[in-house]
C-alpha cells in the first residue's frame, strides 16, 4: 500500500500574532535625532519603524540618523520604508543618515542600489 502526501496549501503572508517587533529608542544629540533600531526589520516590524519616522518628521524633526548596529537583517519592506523616510526628510529640508549597517545591510543596500540614495555613516564608535 503506497501512502501519498499531501502538500499544505501555500498560506498567505499575513502578520503572525506572536510577531516579534523591533525596539526603537529615541535620543537627541548635536540637532539630530537618533533612532536605534534593535530587531529585524521585515513587513511587520517596518510598518512600526515607518510610523516612528514619519512622527519625527511631523514634529518637525527632519534630522534622522538610524543606527542600524543591532539590525541584522532586513527586508524590502524596510528598505521601502527608509526610502519614503528619506523623501520625506529631504522635502522638508531635512537629512536620513544610516549608522552603521551590517555587512548583510551594507551588501543589500548596495546591490538594491540604494548606496546612491541613501547616506551611510561609517562611525561606529561608541556613542
Amino acid at each position: 500500500m503506497t501512502s501519498v502526501l499531501r502538500r499544505p496549501p501555500p498560506s498567505r503572508r499575513t502578520r503572525r500574532p506572536d510577531a516579534e517587533m523591533i525596539t526603537l529608542t529615541t535620543a537627541q544629540r548635536d540637532g539630530w535625532h537618533w533612532v536605534t533600531v534593535d530587531g529585524e526589520l521585515h513587513q511587520d516590524s517596518s510598518a512600526q519603524l515607518q510610523r516612528r519616522l514619519d512622527e519625527l518628521a511631523g514634529q518637525g524633526h527632519t534630522r534622522v540618523v538610524l543606527d542600524l548596529r543591532p539590525t541584522a537583517k532586513l527586508d524590502f519592506d524596510a528598505l521601502v520604508a527608509l526610502v519614503l523616510a528619506r523623501t520625506r526628510l529631504k522635502r522638508d529640508g531635512g537629512e536620513l543618515l544610516l549608522r552603521c549597517p551590517s555587512t548583510d545591510v551594507s551588501k543589500l543596500l548596495e546591490l538594491t542600489g540604494l548606496t546612491d540614495l541613501l547616506d551611510v555613516l561609517d562611525d561606529c564608535g561608541a556613542t
